[in-house]
């Protein structure tokens, strides 16, 4: 059996660890905190959960709520082993996509105004993550979580994303303020700034 990818083993994940799950309820999961570190999930749901029936990973019904059809998900025996084999090989190694940090890399092609643009989306990533994670926090602490018997593992998730979005909001802080002082400053300050930004962040040397 070939290796199913990524997307489909996290949809395979979620259809282990309750005995059903409708359309509705897949696409609220992902959108509730998937999407901050797996976000194609939430695109290809559909055509995912499709694939994983066909593949007879998973079962699926249709029932209707007055006219409109409800599409049902189970994972099948074959689901379940095809989770242990994923479990079981190494993950992917981290990537990081970040159109922002490519604005700022190409910097010297943009005015001061876009500069900031892109790091007020930055910004507002790490927000959205907060706000979310707010409302997941409240939930886990008062002990009504959809999940809160995973509490153990979804901390770890949550401890992740938490400390990813302060740190977006804190590298925003300290672009602006780059960006903001580099307006209008000679070419050498602007590099010698640099430098000394390079020096105060440089990684400790090991050995």
């Amino acid at each position: 059996m070939r290796r199913t990818a990524t997307t489909g083993n996290a949809i395979l994940g979620l259809l282990a660890l309750r005995p059903s799950w409708s359309s509705w309820e897949l696409t609220t999961q992902l959108r509730r905190n998937m999407r901050f570190f797996w976000p194609r999930a939430e695109s290809r749901i559909y055509d995912e959960a499709r694939a994983l029936v066909d593949r007879g990973l998973a079962t699926s019904s249709v029932s209707y709520v007055g006219r409109r059809p409800r599409t049902t998900y189970r994972i099948t025996a074959a689901g379940r082993k095809q989770l242990r084999i994923w479990a079981a090989t190494p993950p992917r190694p981290t990537a990081l996509e970040c159109e922002p940090v490519l604005r700022m890399l190409l910097g010297r092609l943009a005015t001061t105004d876009q500069l900031h643009t892109a790091i007020a989306q930055v910004r507002a990533d790490g927000q959205a993550i907060l706000d979310v994670g707010r409302v997941v926090a409240g939930e886990y602490l008062a002990g009504t979580a959809p999940f809160q018997d995973d509490v153990a593992y979804r901390s770890l998730v949550y401890d992740f994303l938490v400390n990813h979005a302060q740190t977006l909001i804190a590298w925003a802080d300290r672009a602006d303020a780059a960006v903001t002082a580099m307006d209008g400053q000679p070419d050498e300050e602007r590099q010698a700034a640099g430098v000394e930004r390079v020096r105060a962040v440089s990684l400790p040397q090991i050995g």
